[in-house]
């Protein structure tokens, strides 16, 4: 039994869809909301605890994981904002700048290699060592954007209502 004709009920929709919710359920979208990002601030710190969470800001490849980092940022303060659309565009393109640190990393890793010359061991190491590092920047990066990009949809489900 619907009790609102489709018209009505397509205009609430995207009445809740946009954020201009009426001001009497603010109180409980922001509660809902903090705890939300203190569950994803204490998966953090056990990160950080462990060991994991400072590894891809490490050394001069690290840049590209602040960058995502700081689009994450973002996209949470969107979602303080109820910024829906910019949260779902943010959380998109996260995911394609993880992939362009993959692309990175891999051209990093591919030059090293190509680089590397038929010589002795002491040639062979700094190469690996290159190799190694790409694949890490690569790796590190696409694990960055996915999971922005994953902690921005459990966002825009639990607090939005979005199904996509």
């Amino acid at each position: 039994m619907q009790i609102l004709p489709p018209a009505a009920s397509f205009a609430m929709r995207r009445t809740v869809a946009s954020g201009s919710l009426p001001s009497l359920s603010q109180p409980a979208f922001l509660s809902r909301c903090l705890v939300l990002q203190a569950i994803g601030a204490s998966c953090i710190a056990a990160l950080w605890i462990a060991g994991l969470a400072g590894k891809p800001f490490e050394g001069e490849t690290g840049v590209l994981c602040w960058i995502i980092l700081g689009i994450g940022v973002g996209g949470v303060a969107c979602v303080f904002l109820q910024r829906w659309n910019d949260v779902q565009w943010i959380a998109t393109h996260v995911v394609r700048i993880g992939l362009l640190g993959t692309v990175v990393g891999l051209i990093i890793a591919f030059s090293a290699a190509a680089s590397g010359g038929a010589g002795g061991l002491a040639d062979v190491k700094p190469m690996i060592e290159a190799v190694v590092g790409g694949m890490y920047v690569s790796l590190y990066a696409t694990l960055l954007g996915i999971a922005v990009n994953l902690w921005l949809k459990i966002n825009l489900r639990l607090l939005a209502g979005y199904d996509g």
